[in-house]
């Protein structure tokens, strides 16, 4: 949100993210057998997207799990990784095309 430059809109935009519609859009790789490197990182910033929606749907509803420091860490360790996979292949198409997937467009 911080790119969107009218900072009295940002709260009212993020909300318009549907993390359902995020979590569920689908990737698969024009070669499964063998995905290049930004299918890859896409994918992987993928499984971790849904990874932590999962994480944070548990710490909110399940009122018998107990989260110890390492589960901290790792979900930490996790979106920094996947953050730092997104800004290295941002800029490529496949990842374009999948962020408008996440949105709803269709191909």
């Amino acid at each position: 949100m911080a790119n969107w430059p009218f900072a009295d809109q940002r709260a009212r935009l993020a909300r318009m993210f549907n993390h359902q519609r995020m979590r569920d859009a689908s990737f698969t790789p024009k070669d499964k057998r063998n995905p290049t490197h930004e299918e890859t990182q896409v994918v992987d910033v993928i499984t971790a997207f849904g990874q932590l929606q999962g994480d944070r749907h548990r710490a909110d509803y399940d009122m018998g799990w107990k989260p110890v420091g390492t589960d901290v860490a790792d979900a930490i360790t996790l979106a920094e990784t996947a953050f730092a996979k997104w800004r290295a292949v941002r800029g490529e198409t496949v990842a374009r095309d999948h962020l408008l997937s996440m949105f709803g467009a269709k191909r």
